[in-house]
């Protein structure tokens, strides 16, 4: 009996290691939310919420990822100015368990739960050091 168990618990985990590969790749992940700790100041306003401190139209508030089965991905913003960010290099990505690679920047990967993206910034302004949290959901 705990054989059986132990196998259709591998099995499970193959199967849910699948479907996730298959959501990862059939979908367009779109920025859901950016958190800043500590809060930040730009302008007048001040809060974590860093997408309410860049205005809707931002490149941050209108990032987006999609991933192909070749192991090349397309990140993007569609903002005003947004144009600037463009980077048409081929860039790849790779899966290692939870943990998505992006060859753009491989020291701060994602995380995927099977419904979103979750990546983890640092970095340093006038003196302070701040952290990001980028919440990409599908569309």
């Amino acid at each position: 009996m705990k054989k059986l168990l132990s196998v259709l618990l591998i099995c499970t985990a193959i199967a849910c290691t699948k479907d996730a590969y298959k959501t990862l790749v059939s979908k367009k992940w779109v920025i859901e939310s950016v958190t800043v700790q500590p809060e930040m100041t730009m302008g007048d306003k001040t809060s974590e919420n860093y997408i309410a401190l860049s205005g809707p139209e931002s490149c941050v508030a209108n990032l987006s990822l999609s991933f192909a089965k070749d192991s090349s991905y397309v990140a993007g913003a569609n903002g005003a100015l947004c144009d600037r960010m463009n980077d048409a290099s081929v860039k790849t990505w790779k899966r290692e368990g939870n943990k998505i690679v992006l060859s753009a920047s491989p020291s701060t990967p994602l995380f995927f739960d099977g419904k979103k993206l979750t990546q983890t910034t640092t970095t340093e302004q006038d003196g302070k050091t701040y952290t990001f949290v980028y919440v990409y959901k599908s569309k």
